[in-house]
This record gives C-alpha cells, sequence and structure tokens, in this order.
C-alpha cells in the first residue's frame, strides 16, 4: 500500500453520528459505477505556494479516471511522474480524496503544522456539513467548508485560519464534480484547483 493511499484511506468518513446532506452529497456513492469500461474522465490540477520544504508546486497536473474489470483506476501525474491508484467503483468519486489529502499536506508544509490535526479538522468539517448554494439555471451546486473558522488554534495558522474550500457540481457530468478550491488570502501564497476537463477543453 503506498504512503498515499494510506493517507486517502485515513481521510474516510464512516457512520458520522449525524448525517448532514451537504455531507451525502459530497460523499454520495456509485458515482462511478455506471461508468463504461475503457472511459476516461480527466482533470487538470494546479497547486501553488511558497517554497517551503516538503511543498511541491504542480503548473499543469492532471488526475485521469478509468474503469476497468476490477474498479477504479486514477492516475495522478505532475513534473512528469505518474502514480496509480486502484479503487472499488461502487464509493464516491475518489478525486475528492486525493484534493482533501493534497490540501492536508500542503497546509502542513506551509504552516509547519501537524498534518494528523489538520486532517482531522477538515474530517470534522465534513462531517459537520457546510454552506450549500445552488444555481437554478446552470443546475450547479457548490458546498463552502471553512474548517479552522472556529479552531482555538486559528492565530498561530497566518492565513491559512482562512482556507476555504469550494466544491462545485452538477449531475449532468460523469463523477459530479466540476471543480475543487483551497483558497487562502493571497498573501500566504497558497492556492489548489482541481477542474473537470470537459468537451472541448484543450
Amino acid at each position: 500500500m503506498t504512503r498515499l493511499l494510506a493517507c486517502l484511506l485515513a481521510l474516510g468518513l464512516s457512520g458520522p453520528a449525524h448525517p448532514d446532506p451537504v455531507t451525502d452529497l459530497l460523499f454520495a456513492e456509485g458515482e462511478l459505477a455506471t461508468l463504461p469500461a475503457g472511459q476516461e474522465i480527466r482533470y487538470t490540477h494546479q497547486r501553488k505556494g511558497r517554497d517551503v520544504a516538503d511543498f511541491r508546486p504542480v503548473a499543469a497536473g492532471s488526475i485521469a479516471l478509468t474503469r476497468g474489470e476490477g474498479g477504479l483506476a486514477l492516475t495522478i501525474t505532475s513534473d512528469g511522474r505518474s502514480q496509480r491508484l486502484d479503487r472499488p467503483a461502487d464509493g464516491g468519486n475518489p478525486v475528492l480524496m486525493v484534493f482533501l489529502e493534497s490540501v492536508t499536506r500542503s497546509m502542513a508544509a506551509q504552516t509547519g503544522g501537524s498534518p494528523f490535526y489538520i486532517r482531522n479538522r477538515i474530517k470534522d468539517a465534513l462531517r459537520a456539513g457546510g454552506e450549500l448554494s445552488e444555481n437554478s439555471v446552470s443546475q450547479q451546486r457548490t458546498v463552502t467548508l471553512r474548517p479552522f473558522l472556529k479552531d482555538p488554534n486559528r492565530d498561530r495558522m497566518g492565513g491559512f485560519g482562512e482556507l476555504t474550500l469550494r466544491f462545485t457540481l452538477a449531475d449532468t457530468v460523469p463523477g459530479r464534480f466540476l471543480s475543487l478550491r483551497a483558497e487562502t488570502p493571497e498573501a500566504t501564497g497558497y492556492s489548489e484547483t482541481i477542474t473537470l476537463k470537459q468537451e472541448g477543453d484543450e
């Protein structure tokens, strides 16, 4: 088992005490169970931040999801290097877990904080739900989470105490996620985005 896969499993939410419709939306199961074998879903990936130890910027990365006989194959590519993870097809979209773990590692590197503490606070925010807004015209929904808004240690996090996670979803696209964004005040230098690559995109 790779280190990344172990971290993704650690992020899993098992049986929240008070199920929330926002959490259910993000972690809806079976989203890719009907994906035809061989069909690929592609995402672009960008990550920016200060030049510090253990932080890897991504200028033009990509994430590809395909379905085979044994489940989903998730291929993450950046700087000419690729890593493949295999996941069951009956769970939620694994791109969400990749994003959350990337944000956790990035924040830990940028702030010098504990990845375990950061990961647990993000899990708490996911369990609690978040703000949900809907656009009836575009048929898109956006979920907004601010994991450290009320954290007692937020003053020690610099601008990362203002970390905002935004997820834009649409039922009309495979895997439902149009974009996943991590945003902090500009002074921190950190931002991260995973965006669905749709037909016609170059």
